[in-house]
């Protein structure tokens, strides 16, 4: 192995002042070669003289563009941060309006059309065909007069979108109650909320944000209290149903503008799903197959809330409410489960797991990590760590840099997850790219006499974002287009899925675990109840999430000028999660996924599940640490990037099409 690694392509310290410079030095150069090459003349408009610079310009500019975007998110200067919004709101301006540049299009089509695919390599080819498809996506083949309506409804669309993610993002409505019936709520939660006195008697003040509905849902124990917080949170920002009304109708103009039958139809091009035929079969195979399973948790939950209302001398009327789902499923839990949190963080220290879990990652992919000792490291807060990834399978060579920002801090990203940085690609001269990627998370911080301790859906967390650092990691193709995880919308999450199983396989977490202060692994006994607590009521669960992209496939479909999004959702939603939606309520205007970009994609999450599940108890159940399988995934999966469909690496992967037999079995506990 060669002993030294390349310094990393991308410089952290930079300056607000830096970050504006690169952005301003960005767009010269786009401009500069986009105006070259649009005033090409007739014969000097070749293959030669326009694709190469395209590419060369997209590879060689996409990691500083990276960079000045990501900072918003992770740089500790407030200054750096706002720099950084100020340029990727400049960059996207900019973006947009070269994309919808005719006399561009006019150039790059023309020579496109000429072109002798039968003399290009896979990947140019798929350039091409992808380049082609975003200008007719565009519209950009459209006469004058129907670009600049097609222009002015994806306006309006924008603008109604951007009201409706304010409404949501700033609504503020409120529940009040008094203590008694807020039964069941610790001190601790009830410290931490707002009281007003009303008629003398001291209520307490909660939202709709998820910090005080979550807890009321899973804890309270008056019925009551949880339908009413329930059904306002239900019926919040009822001024967005006619925006979505309104959103759903300017998409299907613009769709029919372009030539599609549907706004789903023009979404599902690019997708794996490529159809709303594929689409609509997998949704409605999987809620017929949940239907019956769906039920029995049902039941199941129905006799827990009967025999709690006896224990209470309540009167059980007989029905399952949407209000009732997280009470009841944390009593099943508590009886028949009793997986402890507080337990199981003890076996899970951060800086150990990581360790054990780099181990598993350089076993089954065939890598080697290097820690970059801290003086030696550039990064952009002391608490990140940088490590090398070498191969350690083919050639040995360096591939790639890996961030790990795992705890909080004021203004820094505040969820988990994976910030490509650089892609990789083949340079001009033939040489190799590195990639850089950045895992984000926030950790609870060690103290000085105790160390970060994970609960264990943490540490599903941990191995899932890894494992979208090392699709990027892993990647091998010519062009930083296609690389990492740059496929198809409806894949990204389906590698890192797969990687989560892991973290319920029984081998994998004795290896993973030492206890912090004694070192010993953690029991079989806890294991057990982990790996039997995954699937507790999962078909219920699941057919929520399928009524959602049920709902979405159903409202862009639409052929209804006057589509009443209310009956539709709450039909579907007794019909599909067989739970019926609280009296009144309008769900919908407050699904932000339809107006934030998940329109006709939110089936996407099942999706990826259902195949994440197909690959690893195919491939990987039978031996988990298995290097030849590992390999295998490595070479048919993460390096191909986008350079080919999702659906092709997965029949490649399985050596057949993909089903969901192993998510029934496996994820739902259906045979």
């Amino acid at each position: 192995m060669t002993n030294s690694a390349p310094a990393p392509s991308l410089d952290f310290t930079i300056n607000a002042e830096q970050v504006n410079d690169i952005t301003k030095a960005i767009i010269k150069e786009e401009l500069e070669v986009n105006n070259a090459i649009a005033a090409l003349k007739p014969e000097e408009q070749t293959y030669e003289n326009v694709i190469p610079r395209l590419i060369h310009l997209e590879n060689t500019l996409s990691g500083k563009i990276q960079l000045v975007g990501s900072l918003s998110q992770i740089s500790p200067d407030a200054a750096v941060r706002e720099a950084s919004v100020a340029a990727e709101k400049e960059y996207e301006e900019f973006s947009i309006e070269q994309t919808m540049r005719h006399d561009l299009y006019v150039v790059i089509q023309g020579v496109i059309d000429r072109a002798d695919r039968s003399k290009l390599s896979a990947e140019e080819d798929r350039l091409l065909t992808k380049t082609e498809r975003s200008y007719r996506r565009n519209g950009l083949h459209l006469p004058e007069e129907k670009r600049n309506e097609f222009k002015d409804l994806r306006k309006r669309l924008s603008e109604v979108c951007i009201e409706f993610m304010k409404n949501w993002s700033r609504e503020n409505s409120t529940v009040k109650f008094t203590k008694e019936e807020l039964e069941g709520m610790d001190d601790d939660f009830l410290g931490g909320l707002a009281t007003e006195e009303e008629d003398g008697v001291k209520k307490y003040v909660l939202t709709m944000k998820y910090p005080d509905v979550r807890p009321v849902l899973k804890l309270c124990k008056n019925e009551n209290t949880r339908k009413t917080h329930v059904t306002a949170f239900d019926s919040r920002n009822r001024e967005n149903i006619v925006l979505l009304e309104e959103a759903i109708q300017l998409r299907r103009k613009c769709a029919k503008i372009l030539g599609y039958k549907s706004h789903a139809d023009y979404v599902l091009e690019v997708k794996m799903a490529k159809s709303v035929e594929a689409v609509r079969n997998f949704v409605d195979d999987l809620a017929k197959r949940l239907h019956e399973p769906g039920l029995k948790d049902i039941e199941k939950l129905k006799q827990i809330k009967q025999n709690e209302k006896a224990a209470r001398g309540e009167e059980f009327d007989g029905t399952f409410n949407p209000w009732d789902t997280s009470y009841y499923e944390r009593i099943l839990l508590e009886k028949e489960y009793s997986v402890d949190q507080e337990e199981i963080k003890k076996y899970f220290s951060l800086e150990t797991t990581i360790q054990k879990m780099l181990e598993i990652y350089e076993k089954v992919l065939g890598l080697k990590f290097v820690k970059v000792p801290a003086d030696k490291a550039v990064v952009w807060h002391p608490d990140v760590q940088l490590f090398e990834c070498w191969d350690a399978v083919e050639d040995k060579s360096f591939s790639g840099y890996m961030y790990l920002d795992l705890f909080p801090r004021d203004s820094k990203y505040p969820h988990a997850a994976c910030f490509p940085l650089q892609p990789s690609y083949l340079a001009d001269d033939g040489t190799r790219v590195a990639p850089i990627a950045a895992m984000v998370a926030n950790f609870t911080k060690p103290t000085a006499d105790k160390p970060s301790l994970l609960k264990h859906d943490e540490v599903v967390t941990l191995f899932h974002e890894l494992g979208h650092v090392m699709h990027h990691l892993c990647g091998r193709t010519r062009f930083a287009r296609f690389h990492g995880t740059a496929v198809e919308g409806d894949f990204v999450e389906a590698p890192s899925q797969m990687l989560e199983n892991w973290c319920y396989d029984s081998k994998s977490l004795k290896y993973l675990s030492a206890h912090f202060e004694t070192g010993e692994p953690i029991s079989d006994e806890i294991i057990d109840r982990i790996i039997k607590a995954k699937n507790v009521i999962a078909a219920l669960l699941n057919l929520r999430q399928l009524f959602f992209g049920i709902f979405d496939m159903e409202i862009h479909t639409s052929e209804d000028d006057n589509l009443d999004t209310t009956k539709i959702y709450n039909t579907l939603r007794e019909k599909i999660s067989l739970v019926k939606a609280p009296e009144g309520s309008c769900g919908q205007a407050s699904f932000g996924h339809l107006m934030g970009g998940y329109d006709s994609g939110y089936y996407g999450y099942m999706w990826s599940k259902v195949f994440s599940s197909d690959m690893f108890f195919t491939k990987f159940e039978a031996d988990t640490l298995s290097a030849e399988t590992g390999y295998s995934y490595r070479k048919c999966i993460l390096e191909k990037g986008g350079s080919k469909d999702g659906m092709d690496l997965l029949v490649d992967f399985l050596g057949r099409e993909p089903s969901s037999d192993a998510f029934m079995r496996e994820d739902i506990g259906v045979q």
